[in-house]
C-alpha cells in the first residue's frame, strides 16, 4: 500500500484560488484537491471546479453565480421539511429524527406534530407530540425567513426494510406535511454459512462470451453456464462459479463493463435452443438443423475471436421468430405461459417497460442514421421529442409499437428464466454458493439507464482516473456517473433496484471498483482527465442499502478494492461485511517481498490474477510487458526497463516465498533466471500458495486453469482484442477440458489446501 501523505502540492492549470468557489465545491462534494498515487497533493484548477459543478447543475461561472448557488443550496436545505431518505442501522437506531420549520423558535410551542410510520411489510405506527415538548437543535435565518430545526422521537423496534414516515405539522399559520423514506438496514451484509468461522472455499471465474463448447453458437451461453456449473461443482469440487457482467449492452459494444442497463441482461448469452418456444416450433428446428445453418455455427465456434455481430444477427432473427410463435400460441389464447409472462412484466414494473421501450426507440433511430452519425452519445442525438421517457411522443411510440415492446420484455424474461436454471443446477450438484456475478461501476452515457433515469445520471461527465505512472494522461472510461444529490433525493431507489436485480439467481456478487461507493473521478465533457477531480458519494447510506439487499437475498458481497485504497476505506468496507479483493501481485509487505499466506485477510476473496491483469503464465513470461511495448504504451525506453526489472525481482520473490512455505517443487531451481518457462509443478505450487491463505474465498480464472497465455483485457487499449478472445486452445471446448490432466491436478491441489485446518 502506498502512503497517502502529501510530499508536495501540484496545481492543475490555474494557480489562483477562489475561496468562495472552493467552499461551494466542498458543499457539493467536489474535491478541490486530492492525493495522487505517488502521494503528492494535486490542486484542482478553478476552471475544472467550475465545469464539474456545471455538469452537476450548479452554476459557478462567475463570482455572482457562486454566491447565488450557495444561497440556493442553503435555502433549499432549510425549506425542505424532511430529508428525502434516512438510512439507519438496526443496531444503532437513533432516538430522534429532525424536521425543519419556517418559523421562529418561540412559535414552535404552539404547533402539534403528528407522525405515521407505514411499515414496508404492513402495519402502521402513529404518534403525536406538542411543540412545548419539542427539542430545538438549530436555528437559522435564510433569505429573511427564520427557520428552526426540531428533533422528534423516532419509533423504536423497527424491522428491516423501506418504511414510509409521514409527518404533519399543524398550528397557527402552518399546516404542512412531508414524507420521508426510512430505510432500516442491517449492520453487515450477508455471510454464507459455508465460509463462516474458519471455513474456506473456492471457485472458478470465467468470461462467458469466450467459453468454447461443442453446442453454443459461437459465444458462451446460459446452456454452457448451466453445464459448466455441474462440472465445476460435481467434478472439481468448487462451491462457486464467477462470470463477467451480464448487463445489457449498447449496440456494437462488447465490453461487459460498459452497460446500457445494469438492471437487465444481454440477450447474446441466451441459449436459443433452450427456449420453450423452440421446442414447440418445428420450422425453426428445421432451420437450425439445416446443413447451411450448422456450417455457419461451426465456423463461429472455430473462430479464434468472438464474432459478435454475426452471432447477434443470428440470435435476434431466431428470437423474433420465437416471439411471433409465442404471440400466436400463447398470448392470443391467454395460456398459463402467457399469464406467467404477464406476471413477470407486472413484477418488473416501469423499469422493464422503459428498458423495452428504449430498445424500440434505439432500433427506430438507428434505422434513420448510420452508426457514425449516431456516435457514442446514443439517445442524446435523437430528436428532442424522444429524449425523455415521459414525453408525449414516446407515449405514442409505446402504443404504436406495443408488440415490439413485448418482444424485448419476452427476451428479458427468457434471460432471467435461464439464469434461474443455472443457479438451480448449482444447488442440485451441491455447490454451497453457486453463481457469482459481477456488477459494473457505471453506465453508458447513451444507454437505456441513462435515458430512463436521466435525472439521476450526469451524462456530460465521464468516470475515469487522474494522471498516473502507467497512464500519464489519465483514463476516460466513457461511463456516466450518478448524481450524488439526486440519487439521495430519489431515496436511492435506482441503486436498490440495481442491487436487487443483480442479486437474483446467484450466491455472491462483486462490486467493481467499490471505491465508487465513496468517490468517483469525474472528467467533465470537453476536458482531458487532468481537468477532472473526485466527487464524494453518501457512502454510509449506499453501504446500508447494499447490506439490506444482501441480507434479503442471502447474497454475499465482494468489494473490488484494488489500487490506491486507504486502510480506513478497507476497514469501512469490512465493517459492513464486504469481502476484500486481494490479488497476489499486489500483496507485498515491501517491494520484492510477497506477503506470506497467513498475512492475507480472512474476510477476503484471494486470487492470483484477474481479467485486467496478465494470466499467471503471461506474468511469468512477461507477455504483458511485451504487449505494452508492441502497442506503444511505453513512451520512454526506461519505462520498459523498469517494468522488466520489477518483474524479474517479483519472480525471484515468488520463488523465495514458495520455498519459505515449503511449496517450491524439488526440481525447480532457486533462481528465477534459471526458470524460463512456467512448469506445471510450479504453476500448481503458486496456486497452492494462494489457496493456503485464510481468505474465505479463493478464485482461479479459467484462463489460468487452462494455462492460457493471453489476458482477456488490457484496460483502455483499443489496439488489443479485449473481450474477444476465447479461452483454451483453438479447436478445443470445455467438454475437452474436463479430461485435461492439468485441470484435475490443479483442482486437487486447491481442494487439499482449502480443506486444511
Amino acid at each position: 500500500m502506498k502512503t497517502h501523505q502529501a510530499r508536495r502540492t501540484t496545481t492543475s492549470r490555474s494557480t489562483i484560488i477562489d475561496h468562495h468557489l472552493h467552499q461551494l465545491a466542498t458543499e457539493c462534494g467536489v474535491a478541490t484537491s486530492y492525493i495522487d498515487e505517488v502521494g503528492d497533493r494535486r490542486q484542482v484548477s478553478d476552471e475544472s471546479l467550475r465545469q464539474v459543478l456545471s455538469v452537476m447543475g450548479v452554476a459557478a461561472q462567475s463570482a455572482l453565480q457562486v454566491k447565488e448557488s450557495m444561497q440556493e443550496i442553503r435555502s433549499e436545505r432549510w425549506a425542505e421539511m424532511l430529508e428525502p431518505v434516512m438510512v439507519v442501522s438496526m443496531d444503532r437506531l437513533p432516538h430522534t429524527f429532525t424536521i425543519r420549520l419556517p418559523m421562529a423558535a418561540d412559535h414552535v410551542k404552539s404547533v402539534a406534530f403528528l407522525w405515521k410510520l407505514e411499515k414496508e411489510q404492513g402495519g402502521t405506527l402513529v404518534g403525536q407530540s406538542t411543540g412545548a415538548r419539542a427539542k430545538i437543535i438549530n436555528r437559522e435565518k435564510v433569505e429573511r425567513v427564520a427557520y428552526c430545526e426540531v428533533a422528534l422521537p423516532l419509533p423504536r423496534a423497527l424491522p428491516l426494510g423501506y418504511h414510509s414516515l409521514t409527518v404533519d405539522v399543524r398550528g397557527p399559520g402552518i399546516n404542512r406535511r412531508a414524507v420521508m423514506i426510512l430505510a432500516v438496514v442491517p449492520a453487515q451484509s450477508y455471510l454464507h454459512p459455508a465460509v463462516k468461522g474458519s471455513r474456506r472455499t473456492w471457485g472458478l471465474t470465467i468470461q462467458l462470451y469466450g467459453l468454447r463448447s461443442a453446442k453454443n453458437w459461437g459465444v458462451g451461453d446460459f446452456r454452457d453456464l448451466r453445464e459448466i456449473v455441474r462440472w465445476v461443482g460435481r467434478e472439481l469440487g468448487a462451491d462457486l462459479l464467477g462470470v463477467n457482467p451480464l448487463h445489457a449492452l449498447p449496440p456494437e459494444t462488447i465490453s461487459p463493463y460498459s452497460p446500457s442497463s445494469r438492471l437487465f441482461h444481454h440477450p447474446l448469452y441466451l441459449d436459443i435452443e433452450g427456449i420453450p418456444e423452440f421446442r414447440e416450433l418445428a420450422s425453426i428446428q428445421a432451420t437450425v438443423q439445416a446443413s447451411i445453418f450448422q456450417a455457419k455455427l461451426a465456423a463461429l465456434r472455430r473462430s479464434q475471436f468472438v464474432q459478435y455481430a454475426a452471432v447477434t444477427r443470428m440470435k435476434q432473427q431466431m428470437l423474433e421468430r420465437l416471439f411471433l410463435h409465442f404471440q400466436r400460441r400463447h398470448l392470443t389464447k391467454n395460456t398459463s405461459r402467457a399469464r406467467a409472462f404477464h406476471r413477470f412484466v407486472r413484477d418488473q414494473g416501469e423499469a422493464l417497460q422503459r428498458f423495452a421501450l428504449f430498445r424500440v426507440l434505439e432500433e427506430q433511430m438507428r434505422g434513420r442514421r448510420t452508426l457514425s452519425e449516431t456516435g457514442p452519445q446514443g439517445w442524446r442525438t435523437w430528436p428532442t421529442k424522444y429524449q425523455h421517457p415521459d414525453s408525449p411522443a414516446v407515449t405514442k411510440i409505446a402504443a404504436r409499437y406495443q408488440s415490439r415492446v413485448q418482444l424485448f420484455q419476452y427476451i428479458e424474461w427468457q434471460c432471467q428464466q435461464q439464469l434461474h436454471a443455472v443457479q438451480s443446477a448449482a444447488k442440485r450438484v451441491g455447490m454451497a454458493i453457486g453463481l457469482y456475478k459481477d456488477m459494473a461501476v457505471g453506465i453508458d452515457p447513451g444507454g437505456a439507464d441513462s435515458w430512463a433515469f436521466q435525472g439521476q445520471v450526469v451524462a456530460r461527465a465521464s468516470i475515469g482516473t487522474p494522471p498516473e505512472l502507467f497512464s500519464p494522461s489519465g483514463q476516460r472510461w466513457n461511463l456516466s456517473p450518478f448524481h450524488p444529490r439526486q440519487i439521495r433525493n430519489e431515496g436511492y431507489r435506482l441503486f436498490a433496484d440495481c442491487y436487487r436485480s443483480i442479486m437474483q439467481n446467484c450466491g455472491i456478487i462483486r462490486i467493481d471498483h467499490a471505491m465508487g461507493l465513496f468517490r468517483l473521478f469525474w472528467i467533465p465533457e470537453g476536458f482531458q482527465p487532468d481537468g477532472g477531480t473526485y466527487v464524494r458519494y453518501p457512502v454510509d447510506d449506499l453501504l446500508g442499502i447494499l447490506a439490506l439487499e444482501s441480507v434479503r437475498h442471502n447474497v454475499m458481497i465482494i468489494g473490488e478494492d484494488l489500487g490506491t485504497v486507504t486502510t480506513a476505506i478497507r476497514d469501512k468496507l469490512a465493517g459492513r461485511g464486504l469481502l476484500s479483493y486481494r490479488l497476489l501481485p499486489f500483496e507485498q509487505t515491501s517491494p520484492g517481498r510477497f506477503a506470506s499466506p497467513s498475512r492475507f485477510p480472512q474476510h477476503a476473496a484471494a486470487a492470483v490474477t484477474t481479467h485486467d491483469l496478465p494470466t499467471l503464465r503471461g506474468f511469468w513470461l512477461g507477455r504483458d510487458i511485451e504487449l505494452k511495448s508492441q502497442l506503444g504504451l511505453y513512451r520512454k525506453p526506461e519505462w520498459r526497463t523498469r517494468d522488466a526489472e520489477t518483474r524479474a525481482r517479483d519472480k525471484q520473490s515468488l520463488l523465495d516465498a514458495l520455498a519459505k512455505e515449503r511449496l517450491l517443487p524439488p526440481e525447480c531451481p532457486r533462481k528465477a533466471a534459471a526458470v524460463p518457462q512456467l512448469t506445471e509443478e510450479l504453476f500448481r505450487a503458486i496456486y497452492a500458495y494462494i489457496a493456503r491463505t485464510p481468505s474465505r474465498i479463493m478464485l482461479i480464472s479459467l484462463e489460468d486453469l487452462l494455462g492460457d497465455l493471453e489476458t482477456p483485457n488490457i484496460p483502455g487499449e483499443h489496439a488489443y482484442p479485449s473481450w474477444q478472445a476465447k479461452a483454451g486452445q483453438p479447436g478445443s471446448s470445455w467438454e475437452d477440458w474436463k479430461r485435461l490432466d492439468r485441470v484435475r491436478k490443479l483442482a486437487t491441489a486447491i481442494n487439499w489446501e482449502r480443506r486444511q485446518d
